[in-house]
Parts: structure tokens; sequence; C-alpha cells
């Protein structure tokens, strides 16, 4: 994920106090991936309870105060969302909150995120795949979910 890391710059994000910022597509973006982690639909209490985790780490932290460095502020922001995360992910609590920082790192919108994601990993866009294979049958894009 150095790729990624490096696109979307997750260190620029907490050395610039981003996270202090609302993201409004972030709600769609924890929905969708919320339930291609757990395969259920109703994820919603699940979704704002780590919603919350967020929000209120946001709050608690003070603009004009720099008693924690960007690094101690991502690692409290990365333990406190692994901690609210894991007894519905468990094993996949470290990857998730990863993906979490990256989409907040990145300011897009849940649809440039994918598309940005995807081209970063070498993927083509799903409406640039046409033609016919050799094969006669149409190329097949997976419908994959990003955790």
């Amino acid at each position: 994920h150095g790729l990624l890391n490096d696109k979307f710059n997750a260190a620029h994000y907490w050395k610039t106090r981003k996270y202090l910022q609302r993201n409004v597509w972030f709600e769609k973006w924890l929905r969708r991936e919320l339930q291609a982690l757990t395969q259920e639909e109703d994820v919603d209490i699940i979704m704002h309870h780590i919603h919350g985790v967020i929000e209120s780490f946001s709050r608690r932290r003070d603009p004009k105060s720099s008693t924690y460095t960007p690094q101690q502020t991502q690692k409290e922001f990365r333990t406190i969302v692994g901690d609210a995360a894991r007894p519905f992910l468990m094993a996949r609590t470290e990857r998730f909150v990863t993906e979490v920082e990256l989409f907040l790192a990145s300011g897009l919108t849940v649809e440039a995120y994918d598309e940005a994601y995807k081209r970063c990993l070498g993927w083509q866009k799903p409406k640039e795949v046409t033609e016919i294979t050799s094969s006669g049958h149409e190329p097949i894009t997976p419908y994959l979910h990003f955790f």
C-alpha cells in the first residue's frame, strides 16, 4: 500500500490537521466497506459506532494545541478506530483501519477514490472495457470492495 499511501499522502493529512475537517462522503464509504467486510446489508449500528468514535476523536483535538505530534495523533486514531472495529471485523481490522485513513486522507468522493484506487493498482476502468475478447466472450471486470 505504499503507492496508495504516497498518492493520498496520509502523513500530510495528519501534519496539516485535516482530520479536524468533516468528510461529507465518509458515511457512504464506511457503510459500503462495512457491508463488504461483514457480508451484511444492515450495518447501521456498526457504522454509527465507528463514525461516532472518529467524530469524538476529532472533537477532542484542540486545533491550537500542539501537545501531540502528527505521528502520535495518527497512532491514537489508528488505535481507537481499531478498538471500535475489532469486535465486528476481527482479523480484517488492521487493513480496515488503513483503508479508513487512506480514504479520509484522500479528501475525495467515494467514486473518485475508487477510480484513483483502481488506477494505482493498474486496473482498467470498467467503462473502458468494451471489446470482445478473442474467445468471443465479453471481459468480466470483478466487482471488488477494497478492504
